[in-house]
């Protein structure tokens, strides 16, 4: 009968134990060819040993506690597991899925037009026309290749995007584009496969930057209140907005500084500006001055480097 009374009190005793339970933690789930990620062992209740595995990992197999990070170098969708043991033998086991994504390709090119055919290189203006549509009449053309179904093309441009124009022939894709940047440029073009993964490549587009600059300073004004040449101000071809159709009449988005000084006939300094877009209304410490001829002087750099400076005279007329 006693046999019997310590055989119950062993089992009653041994059912009290807890189990061992595995439990881990990943770092992400969802990562790229290539990438690592971290584990940590969440496992409870004396665990005395742990048992990993992770097919096409890096380790594929791990004894130890923590077995710090694994990495990927295939694509593919993988089960990590884990299986614990207790001092008494019991086991216990837990398991997470981990999807590797496939990096993506692209790359880019440059076509003489829409859908003409490669060049090697381009030199463009460094400003076009625009037909009334709001579509560039010249420009580059940029073209995206090797991207797949499913995948994402995200430009990116020195301009914020002001300078680009999409021609895309798949719904949502935009693969080709005319760009019309102001200077030298580079044009890149990251592909995002839908699990976060990105291929990118670079273009190089040249413009013509001297020769496309025109800088001048009006021969006369009339600051009389009337609404028309009030102000005298250094006029360019290139305005900041990029709105290249207003032609002559730019507000100097082309000068990256200046020092803008009229004189009068004694050669005394009556106004200055290093603001592109601030004019002289004619007057000299509040005062409207006298029908007459101004001598000025400007120097100037370009948003390029080029530097230059131009000496003349303006009348002012009421």
């Amino acid at each position: 009968m006693k046999y019997i009374f310590l055989s119950l009190v062993l089992g009653l005793i041994s059912s009290a134990v807890a189990q061992p339970t595995a439990s881990f933690a990943i770092s992400d789930n969802v990562i790229c060819e290539g990438d690592c990620i971290d584990i940590e062992n969440n496992s409870s209740n004396d665990v005395v040993s742990s048992s990993w595995s992770f097919p096409s990992g890096t380790p594929s197999f791990y004894s130890g506690m923590n077995p710090g990070q694994v990495c990927f170098a295939a694509a593919g969708t993988y089960t990590l597991l884990l299986t614990v043991t207790d001092a008494n033998g019991a086991t216990s086991s837990a398991s997470q899925q981990i999807t590797v994504g496939s990096v993506p390709t692209i790359s880019i090119g440059l076509l003489d037009t829409i859908g003409g055919v490669p060049i090697d290189d381009t030199l463009i203006s460094m400003y076009g026309g625009m037909w009334p549509s709001g579509q560039p009449t010249s420009g580059a053309v940029i073209v995206a290749y090797g991207y797949a179904a499913g995948d994402s093309l995200v430009w990116e441009t020195p301009n914020g995007g002001n300078d680009v124009w999409c021609f895309g022939d798949v719904v949502g894709i935009c693969d080709t584009v005319i760009v019309t940047p102001f200077f030298d440029s580079y044009y890149i073009l990251n592909n995002i496969s839908p699990e976060g993964c990105i291929a990118s490549d670079t273009v190089f587009i040249n413009v013509r930057f001297r020769d496309s600059v025109l800088i001048s300073v009006p021969d006369a004004f009339s600051p009389n209140g009337d609404g028309v040449n009030d102000v005298l101000r250094v006029v360019t071809n290139v305005d900041k907005d990029m709105n290249y159709a207003n032609g002559y009449d730019g507000d100097g988005g082309a000068i990256a500084s200046m020092n803008f000084q009229i004189f009068n006939r004694y050669g005394q300094l009556v106004f200055r500006s290093t603001d592109p877009s601030e004019g002289w209304d004619g007057t000299f410490k509040g005062k409207a001055l006298n029908v007459g001829n101004f001598p000025y002087k400007l120097d100037y750099r370009l948003i390029n480097g080029l530097t230059g400076s131009i000496n003349g005279n303006v009348m002012l007329y009421k």
